[in-house]
C-alpha cells in the first residue's frame, strides 16, 4: 500500500470484523457481513471508479461485495498477490 500511495494513487485497507482494530463482534463473521462492512467503507468515504484487490478472505469479500452491491462504485476487481519480497502486486 506504502508503493500506491507514494505513486499517487489513493489506497484504503479496512480491518475486516475481529481482526486488527476492529471490534469482536458476535455477529457477521461471514461473507454477508464482511461484503456489507466494505459497502459501508467504500459508500462511507464516497469512493468511485474503486479497483478492489483482495487475497485469500478478501478476494471472497470483493467477490460477495459485488454479488451484493454491483459494480456501480467499482472500476476494476482482481486478486492481490504477495511475493517473496513481502509487498502487494496487483495481476491486471
Amino acid at each position: 500500500m506504502l508503493f500506491l500511495a507514494q505513486n499517487g494513487f489513493h489506497a484504503v485497507a479496512h480491518d475486516r470484523r475481529g481482526h486488527g482494530r476492529s471490534s469482536q463482534a458476535s455477529s457477521g463473521n461471514d461473507m454477508d457481513g464482511y461484503a456489507d462492512d466494505l459497502a459501508a467503507v467504500i459508500e462511507a468515504l464516497d469512493l468511485s471508479d474503486a479497483t478492489l484487490v483482495g487475497h485469500s478472505t478478501g478476494g471472497g469479500e470483493v467477490a460477495r461485495y459485488i454479488g451484493r452491491h454491483g459494480t456501480t462504485r467499482v472500476a476494476k476487481a482482481g486478486p492481490g498477490l504477495r511475493s517473496a519480497a513481502g509487498h502487494a502486486e496487483v495481476r491486471h
